[in-house]
């Protein structure tokens, strides 16, 4: 029977091994060619997925001196700036690419995210109305705003937005945990 279960399993290994070599093969697209923003842009998620977030954010980083009108590559450090908890540059980031792209849901509702995160939970509440505004069916966007009310003890609301997270598609238990912690987190301050 666990024979059967090993055959379901991917082989973590022969995947890493393989994103290892399109980073190489990579590495050398843009050895001859330094100015290829996209070959940066492709090692930097290739290099986030293998938890370096430190070398995605290098590679973000020189895609965007190359292609500073590109949203995606904004977005994408942002998100590599959150792996390492630098959550002001993951904001500075969503931002930018919110103004580049202002329908950019996902940006904004991880700005949002990562205010929530840094506890500026008033913003978070703004970030994830603005999210909405957008997409009233974003999940992330009902999930933050229902832990920040949560934070700031606007229980009522909470559980409206806690129930709508969940009806976009949000994890119900991993919502109501996270609600449980910034309840936990509000008292002890």
């Amino acid at each position: 029977m666990s024979h059967d279960h090993q055959k379901k399993i991917p082989d973590m290994d022969s995947i890493i091994q393989n994103m290892e070599k399109e980073v190489s093969t990579l590495t050398e697209v843009i050895d001859s060619n330094p100015n290829n923003a996209d070959a940066y842009s492709k090692r930097g998620l290739l290099l986030g997925q293998l938890v370096r977030p430190k070398e995605a954010i290098d590679d973000f980083t020189k895609a965007i001196s190359i292609n500073p009108e590109d949203s995606t590559l904004f977005y994408n450090r942002g998100m590599a700036y959150v792996h390492v908890k630098l959550l002001s540059l993951a904001i500075e980031d969503f931002n930018q690419s919110a103004k580049i792209d202002p329908e950019n849901v996902d940006a904004i509702s991880n700005a949002a995210m990562a205010h929530y995160e840094s506890r500026h939970y008033d913003v978070a509440v703004r970030e994830a109305e603005r999210a909405l505004a957008i997409d009233s069916k974003r999940s992330l966007a009902y999930a933050v705003r229902a832990l920040a009310r949560a934070a700031l003890g606007e229980e009522e609301l909470s559980l409206e937005d806690l129930a709508s997270a969940v009806k976009y598609g949000f994890d119900a238990h991993t919502l109501g945990m996270l609600v449980k912690q910034a309840r936990r987190s509000r008292q002890e301050n």
